[in-house]
């Protein structure tokens, strides 16, 4: 929401160096912050679409800013530019980093982080139920070829087995909205359209020990069963 806020504020500041109509001036005021309440409605109703958030803001932006310096050059023809031509160097460094950020830098970084592996967070996890801790500051996390993992013993109630931590683990994270459990597993999307990374969750009881595990990275799907062995998993 600061961010949003801020772009939007700098945005407005910046039509003040060129506005010569007190209603457009309103008019750009009110688009601006229909645009940054989009950009913080996306972001809230699908917490994954930050990216695309953040291009929804830059974008919209611009095309404010176009838009209604066109319609100010409608209406006032050549006298526009009579006296503000020394202030549209603002103008249009603004316009044009939002537009180059968006269209430029955004879809370039999606297309670069898509292949790169990230050490998710336990807080992705939500509120851990009562009796149900992770030990273990920072886990013990490696990293493979698009891929990271990073892994926590996983405690319950004194006397309770790690099948049955694991099994009460696995009802907290269906209930957070985790796929089922397949295979000692569950994976869901990181991002949403442009990131296409995906967060995983395992949970092992070998030795009588509940660990759990969390993965980030590219999908298996997508390059194949073959990328399962590229991550070195902790022990």
């Amino acid at each position: 929401m600061l961010f949003a806020s801020v772009v939007a504020l700098v945005a407005f500041l910046v039509w003040l160096t060129v506005a010569r109509l007190g209603w457009l001036t309103g008019a750009v005021l009110v688009a601006l912050t229909l645009v940054a309440a989009a950009s913080v409605t996306l972001a809230a109703v699908q917490p994954r679409a930050a990216v695309e958030a953040r291009l929804l803001l830059l974008v919209g932006v611009a095309v404010t800013l176009l838009v209604a310096v066109k319609a100010q050059r409608r209406r006032l023809g050549d006298r526009v530019d009579d006296d503000r031509a020394g202030r549209r160097w603002p103008y249009r460094i603004a316009v044009g980093l939002a537009l180059f950020v968006a269209l430029g830098c955004i879809p370039v970084a999606a297309w670069d982080f898509n292949d790169d592996g990230f050490v998710p967070s336990v807080q992705e996890l939500g509120p851990l139920p009562g009796g149900l801790a992770v030990r273990g500051a920072g886990g013990d996390a490696e990293c493979g070829t698009g891929r990271c993992a990073v892994s926590y013993p996983l405690v319950g109630r004194a006397g309770e087995s790690a099948d049955q931590v694991a099994r009460r683990m696995w009802d907290h994270l269906v209930g957070e909205g985790w796929p089922a459990p397949d295979g000692g597993r569950s994976c869901r999307p990181a991002g949403w359209l442009l990131d296409t990374r995906e967060t995983c969750v395992a949970i092992s009881t070998d030795d009588g020990e509940a660990r759990l595990t969390l993965e980030g990275g590219r999908p298996y799907p997508r390059y194949g069963r073959a990328g399962r062995q590229e991550v070195s998993r902790p022990q």
